[in-house]
Formats: C-alpha cells, structure tokens, sequence
C-alpha cells in the first residue's frame, strides 16, 4: 500500500514523460499563475511566481511533456520535474558536481543541462524520443 501511495503522489506533477493534465498540479504546487502558449506541433505551459520563477513545460499534441525548462532565484525541485527518469539523472551526475558547476546529462534518451548559483538558476531537459515530428531540442528553453 505504501510504494502504491508513493506512485501515486508521483504521477500528481507533470514530469518529463508525463501527461499534460497534471500540469495544473504543478501550477498548485508551486502557487504559480499559468499560461498556455500554442505552437506549431506543441504547446507550452508557462508557471511563473512572483519571486520571478519560470517553469516551463512542452507538451506535445498528443499530451505528453516532451521538455521542461526552468529558470529563476532557486532550483526547482528536479525529482518533481524529471519525474521517473530523475533517477537516470542522479546516476549519471559526477559525484563531486558542485552546486555552483554546470551539470549537463547526455543518455541516449535524456538530456540535462542544468546551471546556476544563489538566485540564478536555469536549466532544461527533454526525452528525444518524445520530441513531436518537425520540433527539435532547441525549442525547449
């Protein structure tokens, strides 16, 4: 019953990978305004604070949040935007990458690039696979 309260507390965020309806989770969770921007094969919600924090999710037509992006005076909670591949993350960081250095993750499928110091943070990552037809990488920002 635990690890199916654990599951299920996990799929309330929209993550890398998940759907486009738990945006809203995220919105709540970070007592954000949002904005949805349409595009050309996607849409992008915009959650912004008042403290100046911008989070950025890219969902595809079919529903899936293909990218996130952040950027802002502290960093997001990146187990809640990268979802279940946040694991994939920690293992493929350095273990001495200081908070102040660069991190960048490049798999075959994930990809994180992530920077910053005390009050600039910024950072994005996206599934290649999950990239909609004619979108590429640089879109996520």
């Amino acid at each position: 019953m635990l690890s199916a309260l654990f599951f299920l507390a996990l799929s309330v965020f929209a993550a890398l990978g998940g759907s486009e309806e738990s945006v809203i989770s995220d919105q709540a969770k970070l007592q954000a305004s949002r904005k949805t921007v349409p595009q050309q094969g996607y849409r992008v919600h915009e959650i912004s604070r008042g403290d100046g924090t911008l989070v950025k999710e890219y969902v595809s037509l079919e529903g899936k949040v293909f990218g996130v992006s952040w950027k802002g005076p502290t960093l997001p909670d990146l187990s809640q935007l990268l979802g279940s591949n946040f694991a994939e993350f920690q293992s493929s960081v350095h273990p001495h990458a200081g908070r102040r250095k660069a991190t960048v993750v490049h798999n075959n499928n994930l990809m994180v690039e992530s920077t910053g110091h005390t009050r600039a943070f910024q950072g994005r990552a996206y599934l290649k696979s999950l990239l909609p037809p004619g979108v590429t990488q640089e879109v996520v920002q």
